[in-house]
């Protein structure tokens, strides 16, 4: 994936900046010492050196869509990714050298996103491609150019956010196809007991009221542990207000 967006980079600079491959190389390696020293002409050094999670961008949670109008696959929701680049400009002269890197500057600028029509294939289906130029907070490391063995060079650090398909669509369960809902009034032997399970065979219990006690007659098939320990058959239940037998 991270080759994509290197491609991305690339094309983008060449078009927008413009870098001519006649005139001007892009190079993704380490600017270490023996690179530096094998740099034949104006060079634009792209170099990647961070790679993390984007958080404020990325959730949790669960896409969904619909592959024929009925049927939804379901899969977690892509991460977001930050990479951070440090692009530098070499040159025979140090004013070649800034002048080439000024023009990839006022292309980063003038571009938040990486155009669509620069886009390799395999991510030119992605939501977005952002491009920014860094923000104080992320810096390249005070020992970065020493472990380089290279020399100090002034340089743009350049962030690409993107997300990255990483999860699978799966089949989500078959929606609900219909509801039923029983209405009756209490006390006339028709209305079900609420939140009384059945199973095949089972008949719902029944309220009825005999002499001011509620009785609760008829077979309850199993019950899930959340309901509860389900009243025998003919049992007795109290009504509302009605002391129980023993006080």
């Amino acid at each position: 994936m991270i080759q994509f967006v290197d491609e991305a980079i690339e094309a983008l600079l060449r078009r927008e900046v413009p870098l001519p491959e006649a005139a001007v190389d892009i190079s993704f390696v380490a600017p270490d010492r023996a690179w530096g020293a094998a740099v034949s002409r104006p060079t634009v050094n792209v170099f990647l050196w961070d790679v993390r999670r984007n958080a404020a961008l990325s959730s949790t949670g669960l896409g969904q869509r619909f592959t024929d109008g009925q049927h939804a696959v379901r899969r977690p929701k892509d991460p977001v990714i930050d990479l951070r680049y440090l692009v530098t400009a070499w040159a025979g002269d140090q004013r070649d050298e800034h002048q080439l890197l000024g023009s990839v500057l006022r292309c980063v600028l003038a571009n938040s996103v990486v155009p669509q029509n620069t886009l390799p294939k395999p991510i030119a289906g992605s939501p977005f491609v952002r491009l920014a130029l860094a923000t104080e907070d992320v810096r390249v490391p005070a020992e970065f150019w020493s472990s380089l063995d290279g020399r100090l060079k002034p340089g743009l650090q350049v962030v690409v956010t993107l997300p990255v398909s990483v999860f699978e669509w799966v089949p989500a369960g078959p929606p609900a196809t219909a509801v039923s809902l029983g209405v009756g009034r209490l006390g006339d032997g028709t209305a079900p007991l609420v939140g009384a399970g059945t199973a095949e065979g089972a008949r719902p219990l029944r309220r009825r009221r005999k002499g001011g006690t509620l009785t609760m007659e008829g077979k309850l098939g199993p019950m899930s542990a959340t309901e509860g320990t389900a009243p025998q058959a003919g049992a007795t239940a109290r009504a509302p207000g009605q002391p129980s037998s023993g006080g």
